[in-house]
């Protein structure tokens, strides 16, 4: 029987109801036995990422919508309506908006859902060669089971996770293309199992035998499984398995037999929902719609009792109105009643459209990211074309979170460095060498020297002395000088430690994982590719590497190691090694590593060359030191039985092998440490400093060396002042280091950076958490060395935790992704070592210099938009309908209504929708180029009004005046006299109706109007477009019959357009209830202005006499601030109208000059 997708996702949840540990190992698979392994019930080989189906899409779709709160709220409110004998107002009213917000959410759902229903047809419709009795058959990728061989060609795209038995590759080496799971272009290597490789696709046909694997997980690094033939255990792993979603390259073909299929694949396990990230702007959203239902219901409550007051005097034969109709409702229950009434009345203040505006102008928003030229670099793709690329917003619902940034939290490696790295120089044993200086004693071609220029960069006589230019740090040490200046004494020397030079280039030849293309180095480590480049450069070149063999050409002679073992590098692990036997036999263990981990396990012999680690370091080069080891054939004879049998094993494999690789890795030889520069990125100096100057502080998170990450921080201006280091060896020495900071900085009041190394990040994050927060919160930038992934993500949480801040993280790779998962805004960069940390971000950018703008200018513009769409959308309503409830005072409570239904229905959705949303995608305070001089005007977003919930609490209460304005103008001026006519009679409640609607609609246009900051040919149509929308919905509700269920407005344009008193009411109207929002805001400018509007008059200053100069403003910055410092008296006239500046302005002035 084989189990549906829909049944084996339900055994998985059986599985986490009872929390039962999955089992160690898959069900066996039979070698050529399609019989046998269609009786183990694996699953389908159907990929289905789509979410719905024609069926399922409206019961999905309208349950996934209704767990939404604001929709519950306004689909009881429609219940609510539909109630004759309870509800005041027609259904149509609450039904349009509803199906408005939910047809706009449903369009964007199946828009995305189609999407994937294409891209999963193309991918199960794909037609692949399954090999079955000598027999080659085309089969759909979807037909594809289990236990199948299957034969893939070059450029196939793998269907299922599968094992590689026969590759037309003479060294059973597949070449795959891993960029659909990782991003990563550079090629890596599948390999065929030693026990497979010179057999024949006959030999494969007639195997027997099983194939057990582990019980499938979604880490793409790990997998264990073997092969039983016979009496033969074949042990297999994670470089013997091919993934669904890599591409077969550079192998014509393969023959693979499928192990995972379906959802048990890797791809698809990976395939989990993202976290949830929702920013503080809809976290406030939500607050204050829950506190505005709750104020609804206490105000329904005192209308309902007050409507059951009154209505007990209309029943009263002695006290009632004599011209109104008696009924028989108790007046408790009438209060009820009218409590349901009132409820759906005052529903109006809650508006409906907010969630949708808030969407598309996000979406909108997004799109501008990505559009941004100033985002933007050129780059040359996989085939060799020149293209431009962009950033990528993933997560747009965050754009606004991007604006309340405090701090930043960023890798090192790839993120401020280029990840370009180049051999600078090494120590070998007590001498330093360059790469000319070991070209010179192995009397290496000076040809050759000249071909690779570009790596012997290293001036002996000069570089060690100066500053060198084309770098970004500063050499300047007295202890590399001395031994590279007194190289004539050392010339003996030099001969003696030849071999030692030699051993030192053969380790960083054959000790790692580089591949050779077409005559290039590939390797997932740059770092690797510069050792490779040097040691090719030094007379020692990697040719060719297979999974048995790796060949060198040494000095012109080709040398043969056979591979006996490989350690592989991990985070964990910290080094890698491999095992080789050489041409004579001999057996050597080749190791490199961090010097932390690989000091432990050295002898001493070798170890003077460690006195140059510090020194190394100062000068910002990333160092490992590299070591080697003999070892006597029996001892590896003995070693390698008891490591064979542990990597055969299926459970507690990863436990036995690193023990084993624990005991060979101890007793090496130091032969030497690397020295390697990597550069930091273009305008990361100028980025940190903006981000520091914008009252956001930046944390540095790294793996290297204390030295190393100090001269980063003070090459990217991440290190201006004082700074302390925290690098104890226990837990109660980090505790008075801390305490003694903390009098420190209290007694002497100076900003300074913090500096914390290795395990005391531990002891801080977690034990000496409060003291830490007292010195981390008054610190400038801290910097965290010798940290793990793990570690990077505890930082994060710990910032998030002690400082309730909204943290930014920032890292190029894999290691990254746990931080970048934790900040509350994750940005990746599409790194040299593969896009990981990008797939894992909510925004992906490709250069560190991108963020400034990305948070200074659109996370700033955006939660400024965003807000300014919350408060408009809340004041509108809040203007437009609370004159429903002051109505409820003269009409006796009964509910009554004065504007007519359709009006109601159309306000939020044709009315007043346009505008927010243009204003949301559209609407800026300041350019970005004026940001760029003062990003000071940051700060101010943290401190201000703007963007927080008591912003929208005061529009709130405009919105309230204006709707006391409109119900009073009604009151005073309407209801009195609304003779309209030479023939005396009244306008009742048609003129009443029509002219309070005008009045109010016009009033809220004109407010959106003044808002407004920036206009476009845009903003103007949405404007117009709404006034015409107005008259249209208000000409059919006043010309058809029957258009309008209380036909309120019947022929109202006759009765109103004709009369001179609306014109004047509307226009009084407008301008009493407009007047004090203009001046607040005159006020605001001429006697206490913000930052903000101080920068806004340099800005039009400028802009007048010097235009929209793009490149004055980029290029030219220095003689910008020397022009603005020139016309600051005559700025500050202008902003005070050609008064003396006020107190206020000059110290923002003074505050100006000083930055």
């Amino acid at each position: 029987y084989e189990l549906s997708n829909k049944e084996e996702r339900g055994m998985v949840r059986l599985l986490r109801l009872f929390k039962t540990k999955p089992k160690e190992s898959y069900y066996p698979i039979t070698l050529n036995d399609m019989k046998m392994n269609k009786k183990q019930g694996f699953p389908n080989n159907i990929v289905k990422t789509s979410k719905y189906s024609i069926l399922s899409f409206l019961p999905k779709f309208l349950i996934t919508q209704f767990t939404m709160v604001t929709n519950i709220y306004f689909l009881a409110i429609l219940i609510i309506c539909c109630i004759p004998s309870i509800s005041t107002v027609t259904p149509i009213t609450s039904i349009i908006p509803l199906i408005f917000v939910l047809v706009v959410a449903g369009i964007k759902e199946i828009y995305e859902d189609v999407r994937r229903h294409l891209a999963d047809r193309k991918f199960n419709q794909t037609n692949y060669i399954h090999y079955t009795s000598n027999n080659e058959i085309s089969i759909q990728s979807r037909r594809i089971k289990t236990g199948m061989i299957i034969k893939l060609k070059q450029s196939d795209i793998v269907p299922a996770d599968c094992i590689p038995l026969l590759s037309s590759n003479q060294d059973g080496i597949t070449f795959i293309e891993t960029a659909a799971l990782d991003g990563e272009t550079n090629l890596k290597q599948v390999l065929v199992p030693n026990y497979f490789i010179g057999k024949t696709i006959n030999d494969i046909n007639e195997l027997k035998g099983t194939l057990l694997c582990e019980y499938p997980q979604p880490k793409f690094d790990q997998f264990r499984g073997s092969i039983t033939i016979g009496n033969d255990k074949v042990s297999i792993n994670e470089k013997n398995l091919l993934m669904q979603g890599t591409i077969i390259r550079n192998t014509k073909f393969v023959y693979v037999i499928i192990c995972y299929c379906g959802i048990h694949t890797k791809l698809s396990l990976n395939q989990t929902p993202p976290k949830l990230k929702k920013s503080n702007i809809d976290k406030k959203f939500n607050i204050f719609v829950f506190v505005m239902i709750i104020i609804q219901c206490i105000i329904c409550l005192i209308l309902s009792i007050l409507s059951g007051h009154s209505h007990s005097i209309i029943n009263n034969p002695n006290e009632g109105f004599w011209y109104l109709p008696k009924d028989d409702i108790n007046n408790k229950f009438y209060g009820l009643k009218k409590f349901f009434g009132y409820f759906t009345l005052i529903s109006y203040i809650i508006p409906i459209s907010c969630q949708v505006s808030l969407e598309l102008a996000k979406f909108a928003q997004g799109i501008f990211f990505e559009q941004d030229d100033d985002m933007k670099i050129k780059q040359i793709n996989s085939n060799g074309k020149e293209e431009i690329v962009g950033m990528n917003a993933k997560s747009t619902g965050l754009n606004d979170e991007l604006g309340m940034v405090k701090f930043v939290l960023s890798d090192k490696t790839g993120t401020l460095t280029e990840n370009e790295m180049k051999f600078k120089k090494c120590a070998i044993k007590e001498n330093v060498y360059d790469l000319s200086k070991i070209q010179e004693i192995l009397n290496i071609s000076n040809n050759k020297t000249t071909k690779n220029k570009e790596i012997n960069e290293i001036n002996i006589n000069n570089n060690y002395k100066e500053t060198n230019h084309s770098s970004s740090f500063i050499y300047s040490n007295e202890l590399i000088n001395q031994s590279l200046i007194n190289s004539n004494e050392q010339e003996t020397q030099d001969e003696n430690n030849k071999k030692d030079i030699i051993n030192f280039l053969k380790c960083m030849a054959l000790c790692n994982t580089v591949n050779i293309n077409e005559g290039k180095f590939s390797s997932q480590s740059p770092d690797e590719e510069a050792l490779c480049l040097a040691a090719k450069n030094c007379g020692i070149e990697l040719i060719s590497r297979n999974q048995k063999s790796i060949e060198l050409l040494e000095f012109g002679i080709n040398k043969k190691y056979n591979i006996l073992s490989t350690f592989d590098f991990n985070s964990d692990r910290k080094r890698m090694s491999i095992l080789t036997r050489d041409e004579n036999g001999i057996i050597t263990l080749w190791c490199k590593g961090a010097d932390n981990v690989m000091n432990e396990r050295c002898t001493q012999e070798g170890k003077e060359c460690m006195e140059y680690l510090n020194e190394f370091s100062s000068i910002g080069l990333r160092t490992l030191v590299l070591s080697i080891k003999t070892i006597n054939e029996e001892v590896f004879s003995k070693w390698y039985e008891k490591y064979d049998d542990a990597i055969n094993l299926l459970e507690g494999r990863e436990e036995e092998v690193e023990i084993l690789q624990n005991e060979m890795e101890k007793d090496l030889k130091i032969i030497g440490i690397s020295a390697i520069e990597d550069k930091l990125q273009e305008g990361v100096p100028e980025t940190i400093e903006m981000l520091l100057r914008g009252g956001i502080k930046v944390w540095m998170i790294t793996g290297d060396k204390m030295e190393t990450a100090i001269n980063i921080g003070k090459s990217c201006k991440l290190i201006n002042n004082a700074y302390y280091c925290i690098n104890d060896d226990t837990l109660d020495q980090c505790k008075i280091t801390l305490n003694d900071i903390k009098l420190k900085i209290n007694k002497q009041k100076h900003n300074f950076s913090l500096i914390i190394n290795g395990k005391n990040t531990d002891w801080c994050v977690h034990e000496l958490k409060n003291i830490f927060k007292e010195v981390m919160l008054l610190s400038s930038s801290v910097i965290c060395c010798r940290v793990t992934p793990k570690q990077k993500a505890e930082i994060t949480n710990c910032v998030k935790k002690i400082t309730n801040k909204i943290v930014l993280t920032i890292g190029d790779g894999a290691n990254d992704v746990p931080m970048i998962n934790t900040g509350n805004v994750g940005v990746g960069i599409y790194g040299k070592e593969g896009n990981q940390a990008a797939r894992a971000s909510d925004f992906a950018i490709r250069k560190f210099r991108h963020l400034a703008k990305l948070i200074l200018y659109h996370g700033r513009t955006s939660l400024l938009r965003n807000s300014e769409i919350i408060k408009i959308c809340f004041y509108k309503n809040a203007s437009f309908f609370l004159i429903l409830l002051w109505y409820s005072f003269i009409s006796n409570f009964t509910c009554q209504v004065v504007y007519d239904d359709y009006i109601m229905t159309f306000f939020n959705i044709l009315f007043t929708q346009i505008q927010p949303i243009l204003i949301g995608i559209f609407d800026r305070d300041l350019q970005w180029q004026t940001i760029q001089l003062f990003p000071e005007v940051n700060k101010e977003i943290h401190k201000s009004l703007r963007g927080k919930v008591i912003n929208f609490i005061l529009w709130f209460f405009y919105g309230i005046y204006q709707s006391l304005i409109f119900f009073f103008v009604f009151f005073w001026f309407i209801s009195p006299s609304d003779i309209i006519g030479k023939d005396g009679l009244n306008g009742g409640i048609i003129y009443t109706s029509l002219t309070i609607t005008f009045y109010s609609l016009f009033t809220v246009i004109v407010t959106l109007i003044i808002e407004t900051k920036t206009w476009n040919w845009i903003l103007i149509i949405g404007h117009i477009i709404s006034i015409i929308f107005i008259f249209i919905i208000y000409g059919l509700t006043c010309y058809i019959p029957g258009y309008s269920t209380y036909n309120i407005s019947w022929n109202g344009f006759t009765y109103v357009f004709q009369s001179f008193t609306f014109y004047l009411i509307t226009i009084f109207t407008i301008i009493i209830s407009v007047a004090p929002l203009i001046l607040k805001r005159f006020i605001q400018r001429y006697f206490f202005p913000d930052m903000y509007h101080v920068v806004q008059e340099i800005q039009t200053s400028l802009e007048t006499n010097y235009g929209k100069n793009r490149q004055f403003f980029s290029e030219g910055s220095n003689e910008l601030k020397q022009l603005i410092n020139l016309h600051l008296p005559l700025i500050s006239k202008d902003i005070s109208f050609n008064r003396t500046p006020s107190d206020n302005q000059l110290k923002e002035i003074e505050l100006i000059e000083e930055n």
